[in-house]
């Protein structure tokens, strides 16, 4: 189920019901317009702002003095010490919008039998329809291969098409050239929002016209066409960002003219041969899984299937092996509305990014992790460290709340907002993840160690140890809630559920890399200790788990982020087996935060939240709900799951959010399979309507691949393959079965019934 058919005669009306393509590099959003077609242009590292010095001088003694008003709750002297603290915003930026290709055509004659399709198993966009009798077809891809975009149209019709092109990217600076019989554009990432206007990547692309017929002339100002029965449009585009520059203003330069023209010339002829490339590869990445689902009548859910795999092709159209920045709040597009808002296009570290990459391991595509990796080692952990000693006066690293191209790891510029040291390490959770599915031993040392071992240091020394020899954290902030006093609104307090929650994963982690490893044992027996002082879950007199170390009352007790439940997931701190007294807590937690239910913050990446907590709660009929819920008032025609404006986030229309997608295609991943914790659990939280299925190429942690059919809610079939020799426990309800597996070797499971 790989395929999205839109056969109303309806053509996107803007680029929220456009469909996505991407390479890794650049992303385009097709409209599919017979009349007047649109494709909407983006580039991963197309960023207006610039490095920047982002710390108040002497914020570290700020901090201090920050600490020791949070111990006596003294909020209002903290938040006084918090001006001091907070970063500078400077040339922050966002990630902007390239342009569009506009195709305007003489033809205007009614148009009859539109359908367009959104191919995920091949990666194109597909377009037909008849005017005048004739057929017209189009089809589009982006080739990661290749490193281009690809646009065909085909004309039935004995006239043939007559017509512009063009780039337009609105008041931008920009201009436009011929470079032999290409045409050309160049921009700059400028905008006055994020950034004072000045700075920014700058980009030059190029479109080559390869036509088998008719007449085609190129000019600065346009492509025009005349009596072309068949033509192919290549794009490429390059920018100036480079990832190594982590000094102020160190730009790469444009690439020169001969470099880009390179890839962008191809014949007609090479069309069908650059296609079957792009094809095979996607095959390759998107074929490893495959999923069905229906009820006990017969009823097949097509509709969560597609959106699981949605969620995969977004991901790798986005992250690619080789991509020189990961994914940011919208993948690799824009949509023109998150950039010109207060939260920007970039990459959010309390929720966004982490939730863009947690089906890459569970969704057998390891290799869209590692721009991830990459980015962090070589712009958000140097920037870190400069974090740990100008904010806090410590070695190690810490990041905080945002991020962006030039790896911002400072305060967030607003005291509601920060501090938030934790962001980074969060983020960072993400190494050991992908050494738990992929036993990659050598990148747990060359990567992991190194990382993880350094954060710890820094947050070593950021714990202090209260009177009772318990260690505190703080004051740092609950992402991104509030609390009241006196009927004030304060932010920041002492050991707040989020941040230890991070801390004691953090150093689970570690311990875990060094058993693993046989490494550091001094450092290892520190964390060790320091780990069994850290505070303690408190659950509250209502039952629910408390969200601070005090009892203040929550401003928002619906608000949209339920940080203090993250050691429930993503982590498996809180579970039924072994804590059932915080998983009954957390239960409570959730259904105080959706009564009522009007008057719930609905966003895709929260309702996502919630459905994967239910998942780990083995809650199937909440997971579902939760999932339903999402197609029912979250999901566009096109399948993205949107943010509405909420009282939390506003803006002045609804924004996509890769998350939305890709955290609906976790919660069903964790719906059918589970393995965290040294067990693999298989299918904990399997509603009724999908009571009938299968799941081919559902990965483990552990380095295990699962294939597995059920029928009636009870497994008929399970094979399971793993990257290395291992013992392993699979559980099916209440049955275990302990199997000792050989590197490649598949062994059947039968489960009693």
């Amino acid at each position: 189920m790989h395929k999205l058919w839109i056969d109303r005669n309806e053509p996107a009306r803007n680029w929220q019901q456009a469909f996505l393509m991407g390479n890794g590099f650049m992303g385009q959003a097709l409209y599919g317009l017979p009349d007047s077609e649109i494709i909407d242009l983006s580039e991963s590292t197309f960023f207006s702002g610039e490095p920047g010095m982002n710390y108040q001088k002497d914020a570290h003694q700020a901090f201090s003095r920050m600490r020791e008003a949070a111990v006596r709750e003294d909020y209002n002297e903290m938040e006084h010490y918090a001006e001091a603290f907070i970063g500078i915003r400077g040339n922050y930026g966002t990630n902007l919008p390239v342009g569009q290709m506009k195709f305007s055509w003489m033809d205007q004659a009614v148009w009859e039998d539109y359908r367009r399709i959104l191919d995920m198993e091949r990666g194109m966009v597909q377009v037909c329809f008849r005017r005048n009798g004739s057929s017209m077809f189009r089809e589009a891809f982006s080739s990661h291969r290749d490193r281009i975009f690809a646009y065909r149209l085909q004309d039935g019709s004995a006239e043939g098409m007559y017509g512009h092109v063009s780039f337009e990217n609105g008041e931008r600076l920009y201009r436009t050239g011929v470079y032999r019989d290409a045409y050309t554009f160049e921009t700059q990432a400028l905008e006055s929002v994020h950034s004072d206007g000045s700075c920014g990547v700058k980009l030059r692309g190029m479109i080559y016209p390869a036509a088998a017929d008719g007449e085609i002339t190129v000019t600065k100002d346009q492509i025009t066409l005349k009596g072309v029965h068949e033509v192919v449009f290549y794009l490429v585009m390059e920018t100036d960002y480079q990832l190594e520059a982590v000094s102020e203003n160190a730009m790469n330069v444009l690439p020169e003219m001969p470099e880009i023209y390179g890839k962008v010339w191809h014949s007609i002829q090479e069309y069908d041969s650059i296609k079957e490339r792009h094809i095979a590869e996607i095959k390759n990445l998107i074929g490893r899984q495959k999923l069905y689902l229906k009820d006990s009548g017969g009823a097949a859910d097509d509709l969560s299937v597609l959106m699981y795999q949605y969620g995969r092709y977004l991901l790798l159209c986005s992250s690619r092996e080789d991509s020189i920045l990961p994914a940011h709040l919208q993948g690799v597009w824009n949509d023109n509305v998150a950039c010109r808002i207060g939260w920007t296009c970039d990459m959010h570290l309390d929720i966004n990014t982490q939730m863009n990459y947690w089906i890459s391991e569970a969704g057998n595509l390891p290799e869209c992790h590692k721009p991830l990796f990459r980015w962090m080692e070589k712009r958000v952990i140097p920037e870190g460290r400069k974090n740990a000693m100008y904010s806090y006066g410590k070695p190690g690293w810490a990041a905080e709340l945002t991020s962006n191209a030039w790896g911002y790891a400072a305060p967030y510029w607003n005291k509601s907002l920060s501090p938030c040291p934790t962001g980074g390490i969060w983020q960072a959770s993400d190494y050991m993840e992908h050494y738990r599915y992929t036993q990659d031993r050598k990148f747990l040392h060359d990567h992991a160690l190194p990382v993880l071992r350094e954060a710890v240091i820094f947050f070593l020394e950021y714990l202090y140890e209260d009177a009772d020899g318990s260690l505190c954290t703080g004051p740092s902030i609950s992402p991104e809630n509030t609390f009241l006093v006196k009927g004030k609104k304060y932010f920041a307090s002492a050991s707040c559920t989020y941040e230890v929650t991070m801390i004691r994963e953090l150093f689970g982690q570690f311990l875990e890399l060094c058993r693993i490893l046989d490494c550091e044992s001094i450092l290892a027996q520190k964390v060790k200790e320091a780990r069994t002082k850290l505070p303690a879950w408190r659950i509250l007199p209502d039952g629910t788990v408390a969200e601070w170390s005090h009892d203040h009352e929550a401003f928002d007790t619906q608000h949209r982020h339920t940080s203090h439940l993250l050691g429930l997931y993503p982590y498996s701190q809180i579970t039924k087996e072994e804590t059932p007294h915080l998983a009954l807590a957390a239960a409570r937690t959730i259904q105080s935060k959706l009564h009522p239910l009007k008057s719930w913050e609905d966003t895709g990446w929260a309702r996502s939240m919630l459905a994967l907590y239910c998942a780990r709660l083995y809650d199937s009929d909440g997971a579902y709900g939760h999932l339903c819920s999402m197609q029912n008032n979250l999901t566009s025609p096109n399948l993205l799951v949107m943010h509405p404006p909420t009282r939390g986030a506003d803006s002045f229309m609804e924004v996509y959010e890769l998350d939305g997608n890709t955290g609906f295609s976790m919660a069903v991943s964790e719906m059918l399979i589970q393995s965290h914790n040294g067990v693999v659990r298989l299918l904990p939280a399997l509603p009724d309507e999908w009571s009938d299925g299968w799941f081919e190429g559902a990965m483990a942690r552990g380095g295990i691949c699962v294939d597995m059919e059920w029928k009636d809610k009870t497994l008929t079939k399970v094979e399971a393959e793993s990257s290395t020799d291992t013992e392993c426990v699979f559980r099916f309800r209440e049955q275990d079965i302990h199997r000792f597996m050989k590197a490649g070797e598949k062994i059947s499971l039968v489960f009693y019934r």
